[in-house]
Parts: C-alpha cells; sequence; structure tokens
C-alpha cells in the first residue's frame, strides 16, 4: 500500500485547522477539533469500497493530527511537568523541547553569546537518544573544535536531515534521530570536538538547542 500523506488546510465551516489525509490523489478522511474534543471522519473510496488502513501508520498519523489540531492536546498529563520546569499555564514553549532543554541546560560544555549549547560527543548521544524519547527530530548537527574558549569550524562535521514527504512524522523522527546517531559515532572523538543541534517539533517547528 502507498503511505497515507498528511495536509494541514483551512476551510469556511470550520473554526480551527483540518488536516487531510491522502494516498496519491485519493481523499482517506479529516481530522478536526469540534469544540470539544478532535475528531476523525474516514470516508469510503471513490468506488464506494472500504480503505485498507495500517493500524501502525494510522495510529501515529492520528497522534500527530491531533497534536496539530487541538489546542488542548498537550495540557493533560503536562501540569506537573511544566510546573517542575517552571513554566506554568502560561508558557507557550512545546513542553517536550521545555524538558529537552531543562534536562541538558547544565551539561552544555559551552554557550555561544546568543544562547546556543554545544555538548560533548557523550553528552550528544544522550541528546539525541532524549529527542526520539520526546517525540523531537535532531534535523541539524554540526561538530566544532573549542580551543582557548573559541569555536573553530572542522570541515565535515555538519549534518542537515531534509524533510521527507513519504514518511509519517513518528517515521521521519526515529529516521533523522538514528541518522544523528549514526553520523556522531562516524564522527571523531577528539575531547576538544563538540557538537551543536538543531530540533524539529511535531509541529514542525525548528529549535537551535
Amino acid at each position: 500500500m502507498l503511505p497515507i500523506q498528511m495536509v494541514e488546510t483551512e476551510r469556511d465551516d470550520f473554526e480551527g485547522p483540518v488536516v487531510e489525509f491522502w494516498r496519491a490523489d485519493e481523499f482517506i478522511g479529516m481530522a478536526f477539533f469540534d469544540g470539544e474534543s478532535p475528531i476523525v471522519q474516514i470516508y469510503p473510496g471513490a468506488d464506494g469500497d472500504v480503505h485498507d488502513l495500517d493500524i501502525h501508520e494510522i495510529q501515529g498519523l492520528l497522534d500527530m493530527a491531533v497534536r496539530m489540531v487541538d489546542p488542548l492536546a498537550f495540557d493533560e498529563g503536562m501540569d506537573a511537568l511544566r510546573q517542575e520546569l517552571g513554566a506554568g499555564d502560561q508558557s507557550d514553549e512545546h513542553p517536550a523541547t521545555a524538558a529537552l532543554l531543562a534536562e541538558f541546560d547544565e551539561q552544555a560544555a559551552h554557550r555561544t553569546e546568543d544562547g546556543e549549547g554545544f555538548f560533548s560527543k557523550e553528552v550528544a548521544g544522550h541528546f539525541i537518544s532524549k529527542c526520539e524519547e520526546l517525540d523531537l527530530a535532531v534535523v541539524e548537527m554540526e561538530g566544532m573544535d573549542l580551543v582557548a574558549g573559541k569555536l573553530v569550524p572542522r570541515p565535515g562535521l555538519d549534518l542537515v536531515i531534509k524533510p521527507q514527504s513519504m514518511m509519517t512524522w513518528p517515521e521521519f523522527r526515529t529516521y533523522a534521530n538514528a541518522t544523528a546517531q549514526d553520523s556522531l559515532r562516524s564522527w571523531t572523538a577528539r575531547p576538544s570536538v563538540i557538537f551543536a543541534f538543531v530540533i524539529q517539533q511535531p509541529d514542525a517547528e525548528t529549535i537551535v538547542a
């Protein structure tokens, strides 16, 4: 079966975003927030037949759709985390990103004037693993030498992971993080080399760690 693609749209008769599901040029269904809860509608095929949907694929798509359409998606079960991080209910920061940065903030081996963090190779490996655990993706990684408190570029120690249109978010997240781990393992273990990251959230926003 061809993979199902998600497309976020706006419709005049809906107040919030609508996520459409397509397999090639065939409309599968859509998800939206009805004011009280997220709703999914699955439509019959063009020939009136049913759609066969892979359970794991559609489950991942629906999880992602909820994050896109439900303004309360992260409220349940996240209040304690927000309080622990000191964010409170007024924070606009993605809870997963807040948790990641809170855990690794003090582990940075170096920070630039604008706040970009660089981490040792060992910590960098844990950082990538934590991203996978928190449903975040490493989409950029760079290694630089720290010499006398100054960063010196290292040729060949840079990675940019492009969006994969044929992948669902869970598939892309795991692909991106696995690629980052493989690259990190193959890069030098020289103690002076430290690593910086750009991460992507499930809502597609990217953050410099």
